[in-house]
C-alpha cells in the first residue's frame, strides 16, 4: 500500500507544478475555417462507401463533415437528433459534493470545499451551458471536442471545436487531433487538460465505427435518391402526354417544327401547326400512392427509431391506441436518456471537474465532485408509487410526499380546492376499474370525498393504458387536489 500512496502523492505534486496552457490554442483562421467541401451533392453509394471505410481506418474528417451536412439538409434527421439531444440538455445540472456520494470514504469538509469552488467557477462561465449543448452534438457521430480556456490555473471558458478541424493519425496513436493554423495536416493531440474529447459510446479505434450517424448515412442516401425519383414523378404525374402526328408526306422542316412545338407548348400554352399535322393530349389515369412515397415514409420511421428508440414518438397517425403505444415507446426513450445522462456526467467529471480541482488544490488529495442532471418528477407516477408503497405497509412521510409531488402545504386560512359534484361524477360515472383493467360498466359512486386515493391512482394507470389521455388528465388533477388536502 505504501507504493500506491507514494504514486498518488507524486501525481498530486506533479499536478500542482503543471499548469495548463493559458489562452486559446484554436482560434478562427481563414486558412482552416473559410473553405469546406460539400459531400451530399451528387453522393453515390461508391463515394459513401469510400468515406465510411476511410473513417473506420482513422481518416474521420470527411465522415464527420458528411454527418453534419446530412443533419443540416434533412428535416427528419435534424428533428430526431434535436429531440434526442434536447432531452438531455434541457435538464438542469448541479454539482454534488463527493461527500454526499461517498460519506464514509472521503473528507466531508474537503469534498464540500471542492464542490463549492467548482460551482462558483462554473457559474461565472457564461458559455458553459452552450459548451455542453455543443458537446451533446457528439450523440450521433460519437465524437465532440471542446477547448478549455484557462487563466492563472482557473477555467474561464469552454469553446467547441468544429468538425472540419478534427482528425486522427493512426500511424502514431489513436488520439483525436485538432488542426491548427500551424499544424493544418494532422493537427495537435486533443489531450487533457486543454481539450475535452467526448465519445458517448466508448470504443477502441475510430470513434465513428458503429456510430449512429454512420448507420444513418446509408439509410439517408436511400432516402435522398427516393426523394429525387419522387420529385421527377411529381413533375410528370397528371401532366397530359402531348402526341403529335404528321403525314407521311411531311417534310423534315415540318417535323422539326412539330418537335419544337411539342417541347414549348407546356410553357407557352399555344401552338401553330400545319393542317397536315394532328396533335393529341393523352390524360394520365394512374391513381394511388407512388412507391417512392411509401419507401420514404418507411425510411423516416427507421431514422426515428434509431435516434429515439421508437418511431411513434415522432410519427403518430392519430389512430386508435396510438397514444398508449407512444407512451410505451417513450419509456424506451427514457432508457436512452438515462444512458446519455450517465455518459455526459462521466465525461464532465473526468475531463472538466478533475483538472479544475487539481489546479485549485495543488498537492492535495481532494475528492472530485460529481456532475448530475436532475429529471423532473412525474407527479402521477409519484402518487402511484406512494399508493403502492402504502399497500405493502411501507410508511411514507407526508412532507417527503409533498416534496416529491411538488405540491406545497396549504397555508393557514388558505382556501382548499374542492372538486364539484359534477366533476366527481364526470370522472367516475360510466367507468369502473379493478385488478383486471378499466371497463365501461357503471359503478355507483358516492360524493367526491368517497373516491379513494388507491382508486384514483389505479384508474389513472388503467385509463392511460386504455388510450384515453383526457380522462386520465382529469383524474390526475383530482388526485393532486386530494393530496393538497392531506
Amino acid at each position: 500500500m505504501k507504493w500506491k500512496t507514494i504514486v498518488r502523492a507524486f501525481k498530486n505534486v506533479w499536478a500542482g507544478l503543471t499548469k495548463p496552457p493559458e489562452g486559446r490554442v484554436v482560434d478562427y483562421d481563414p486558412r482552416v475555417d473559410s473553405y469546406r467541401d460539400t459531400f451530399t451533392k451528387g453522393l453515390t453509394f461508391a463515394r459513401l462507401d469510400t468515406i465510411l471505410r476511410n473513417g473506420d481506418d482513422g481518416d474521420i474528417t470527411e465522415a464527420l463533415q458528411l454527418f453534419e451536412e446530412i443533419e443540416r439538409c434533412d428535416l427528419k434527421v435534424s428533428g430526431a437528433a434535436g429531440t434526442r439531444r434536447r432531452a438531455l440538455t434541457r435538464l438542469e445540472w448541479e454539482i454534488v459534493s463527493a461527500a454526499d456520494k461517498q460519506p464514509d470514504r472521503v473528507d466531508k469538509n474537503l469534498a464540500d470545499e471542492a464542490a463549492a469552488h467548482v460551482r462558483e467557477r462554473l457559474d461565472e462561465i457564461e458559455n458553459f451551458k452552450t459548451g455542453l449543448r455543443e458537446l451533446a452534438r457528439a450523440i450521433g457521430p460519437n465524437l465532440g471536442v471542446a477547448e478549455l480556456v484557462w487563466e492563472r490555473g482557473g477555467l474561464i471558458d469552454i469553446v467547441p471545436i468544429r468538425t472540419w478541424r478534427l482528425c486522427m493519425k493512426p500511424s502514431e496513436s489513436l488520439d483525436i487531433r485538432v488542426k491548427t493554423a500551424e499544424e493544418q495536416s494532422y493537427g495537435i493531440p486533443a489531450l487533457s487538460p486543454k481539450f475535452v474529447v467526448y465519445m458517448p459510446e466508448s470504443m477502441s479505434g475510430s470513434p465513428i465505427d458503429r456510430s449512429l450517424s454512420r448507420a444513418q448515412a446509408i439509410t439517408w442516401l436511400f432516402k435522398k435518391l427516393a426523394v429525387s425519383d419522387l420529385g421527377a414523378f411529381c413533375e410528370l404525374f397528371g401532366m397530359p402526354v402531348r402526341v403529335g402526328k404528321y403525314e407521311k408526306s411531311a417534310s423534315d422542316s415540318e417535323k422539326r417544327a412539330l418537335k419544337n412545338m411539342l417541347e414549348n407548348i407546356g410553357s407557352r400554352a399555344w401552338a401553330m401547326i400545319s393542317s397536315s399535322v394532328t396533335m393529341e393530349f393523352i390524360e394520365s389515369s394512374q391513381r394511388g400512392t407512388a412507391p417512392f412515397e411509401a419507401f420514404i415514409n418507411w425510411l423516416d420511421r427507421e431514422i426515428g427509431t434509431a435516434w429515439l428508440g421508437g418511431n411513434l414518438i415522432s410519427n403518430t397517425t392519430g389512430g386508435t391506441g396510438t397514444y398508449a403505444a407512444a407512451k410505451v415507446q417513450d419509456e424506451v426513450r427514457g432508457d436512452i436518456l438515462d444512458a446519455d445522462i450517465e455518459a455526459e456526467a462521466d465525461m464532465v467529471r473526468r475531463q472538466i471537474l478533475t483538472p479544475m480541482v487539481s489546479f485549485a488544490f495543488p498537492g492535495r488529495d481532494v475528492p472530485v465532485p460529481y456532475f448530475e442532471r436532475s429529471q423532473p418528477e412525474d407527479s402521477t407516477q409519484v402518487a402511484m408509487n406512494i399508493s403502492a408503497w402504502q399497500k405493502v405497509g411501507l410508511p411514507v412521510g407526508l412532507e417527503w410526499a409533498r416534496q416529491k409531488s411538488g405540491i406545497p402545504k396549504p397555508e393557514d386560512g388558505e382556501k382548499i380546492l374542492e372538486a364539484p359534484d359534477a366533476f366527481a361524477e364526470g370522472i367516475t360515472e360510466g367507468v369502473s376499474w379493478d385488478s383486471e383493467g378499466a371497463t365501461a360498466s357503471p359503478q355507483p359512486q358516492g360524493g367526491a370525498d368517497e373516491v379513494s386515493l388507491n382508486e384514483l391512482t389505479l384508474g389513472i394507470d388503467r385509463i392511460t393504458k386504455a388510450g384515453d389521455p383526457e380522462l386520465a388528465e382529469q383524474m390526475k388533477r383530482r388526485l393532486e387536489e386530494m393530496l393538497a388536502r392531506m
